[in-house]
Order: structure tokens, then C-alpha cells, then sequence
């Protein structure tokens, strides 16, 4: 019995350096624990209260060449509404005429190059008069690509 009190003297004596600063890490965990769970609970609140809020009226979007669907439908209406032939819109956007045609006789939603998309809908966004102005400023600049005889 002497023997394990004074062991349990010395083991005290050993422990007795670490112990506060063990207590002490204890209650700092504790008390990050309880921070944390709060964050986590304001987390929620916010992004329900992101969902129900309505959306902001007016986004700029970062990339604009990126947003709309294009369809053969649309392709076809945009190049009527501007007055153009089908070889007259393929050089404004910068491509073939056998492309913009193969286009119009598709259904449904186009998949296209990024650059082409791109090209669309800055045409999408021209007036009749813009486009055809487009058209003659680069008209000289286009070479007749027939062979001459």
C-alpha cells in the first residue's frame, strides 16, 4: 500500500506540469466547436434566405458569348429579319453558305464552335442596316474565289 501511494505521489507530481495546459486545450476545443456549429447554422439561414430572394433585375453577363441557344429556327429568322441571302449571312458570320444552310435545316438546338456561337450572336444583336454595312465594309476586302478560264 506504500509503495502505490508514493507511486501515485510521483506519477502526480509528473502529471501536474501538464495538466493545466491540458484543461486549457480542452476548453479552447470546446469553445471552437461551438463556433464552428454556429457559422455552420448561419450558413443555412443564408442560403435559405439566397433561395428564396429574388433574383438581381439587372446581371451583366461576364461572358456573352457563351449565353442563348441558337437554333436552325432561329438562324433562319435572324437572316430573314436582317434581309440577307443565306451566302450574305455566312460571310458575316464567317463561315460557308453550305453551313449556314445545313444549320437552317436542322431542328433543335445547334452545337457549335465557341467562335462561331460568338460570331451569332454579335449578329444576333445587329440591326438590318449594321449588317449590311458589315457586308460592304468587307466586300473589297473578299476575293472572288472562282478559277478563271
Amino acid at each position: 500500500a506504500e509503495i502505490t501511494r508514493l507511486a501515485r505521489k510521483e506519477a502526480k507530481k509528473a502529471v501536474e506540469p501538464v495538466r493545466k495546459p491540458v484543461v486549457q486545450t480542452r476548453g479552447a476545443i470546446a469553445e471552437l466547436k461551438r463556433r464552428v456549429d454556429a457559422l455552420e447554422h448561419q450558413v443555412k439561414i443564408l442560403q435559405g434566405a439566397c433561395a428564396e430572394a429574388p433574383p438581381a433585375a439587372e446581371v451583366a453577363p461576364e461572358r456573352p458569348a457563351e449565353k442563348g441557344w441558337i437554333t436552325g429556327k432561329g438562324v433562319r429568322g435572324l437572316r430573314q429579319s436582317l434581309g440577307l441571302s443565306q451566302a450574305q449571312f455566312a460571310g458575316l458570320v464567317g463561315v460557308s453558305p453550305n453551313s449556314v444552310y445545313k444549320w437552317e435545316s436542322k431542328k433543335g438546338m445547334l452545337q457549335l464552335r465557341r467562335v462561331t456561337k460568338a460570331a451569332l450572336l454579335q449578329v444576333r444583336g445587329m440591326s438590318a442596316r449594321e449588317a449590311r454595312d458589315k457586308l460592304a465594309a468587307a466586300a473589297p476586302v473578299a476575293k472572288d474565289k472562282r478559277r478563271k478560264a
